[in-house]
């Protein structure tokens, strides 16, 4: 009987090696390497494309105005006459009007109500939206013992229009150029603009934040979602002279981003049309 070779005995004896696991293993290797070199290469073009800015949202999930650590500004204060960027009717808190910026003549906002909603005497009408904050805005400013009340509110096309020609008769046009809008380019239109006054009085005048009113509404109308637009010792960067009786509704998040941000209201929103802001419910 014949022996067989010794090297064929070994050759027996030794395990195969498992190919089926070793590649199991490396395509795992390849996956997990393609994942993380994507991650990467996402973070690098998602931090040139926010230019370093943190994205900002409300509970809803929309995305909300939040501006850059360096904001750009806004082109000097210029008269033209292109449409506003952004001027849908939901677009009402990023709507951007100045000199240059305007609203189409047929712009009516929807859900029109009276101040009277809102515990004010008068006709005078603002957008729905308004109306909660807005009482409370009465409420609070009484309770502190300094009253307010409404003295314009939401004006058409037409009426500013009317106001416009009635300022350049009695001032000249170019005086009237620094204070009042022309048609179009007026925030009232959007019917989120109030001209607060003291209760009881006839008018406001430029000194009306130097009041015990006026100057608390300066201090704490942020916190009800409202913002004064033409503040004092900044008309280079909002366009027109002051007016401490004149603010903007924005809603409590976006007034207080606007607030903290320590910009204007034309600043802020000029860089929220850069960026390409999106509409707020």
């Amino acid at each position: 009987m014949k022996r067989r070779p010794s090297s064929t005995i070994r050759a027996r004896g030794r395990k195969r090696p498992n190919y089926g696991l070793r590649r199991i293993m490396a395509l795992l290797v390849l996956i997990v390497a393609v994942v993380l070199v994507s991650r990467l290469i996402f973070g690098i073009v998602s931090l040139f494309d926010s230019g370093g800015r943190k994205a900002t949202t409300l509970g809803t999930g929309h995305p909300t105005p939040s501006v850059s650590a360096t904001p750009i500004p806004p082109p000097t204060c210029a008269h033209g006459n292109r449409l506003a960027a952004f001027r849908g009717y939901d677009e009402w808190q990023v709507t951007l009007i100045d000199t240059r910026y305007r609203l189409p003549k047929v712009y009516v906002p929807p859900g029109l109500k009276p101040v009277s909603k809102a515990g004010f005497k008068g006709s005078l009408l603002v957008r729905g939206e308004l109306i909660d904050h807005l009482a409370a805005l009465r409420e609070a400013a009484a309770k502190h013992g300094t009253p307010i009340d409404v003295v314009a509110a939401y004006r058409s096309y037409e009426g500013q229009e009317s106001l416009f020609k009635r300022r350049v008769r009695e001032l000249g046009r170019q005086a009237a150029l620094a204070k009042t809008a022309r048609p179009g380019h007026s925030e009232h239109q959007l019917g989120t603009a109030v001209d607060f006054k003291s209760a009881g009085r006839r008018d406001v005048t430029e000194s009306w934040d130097r009041t015990p009113a006026g100057e608390w509404v300066t201090e704490n109308a942020w916190r009800f979602g409202f913002v004064q637009s033409y503040p004092r010792g900044l008309e280079d960067a909002t366009c027109y002279g002051n007016e401490p009786w004149h603010y903007r509704y924005f809603g409590r998040t976006v007034a207080e981003q606007i607030h903290r941000s320590g910009l204007t209201v034309r600043e802020f929103l000029w860089n929220e049309q850069k960026r390409g802001a999106s509409p707020i419910p």
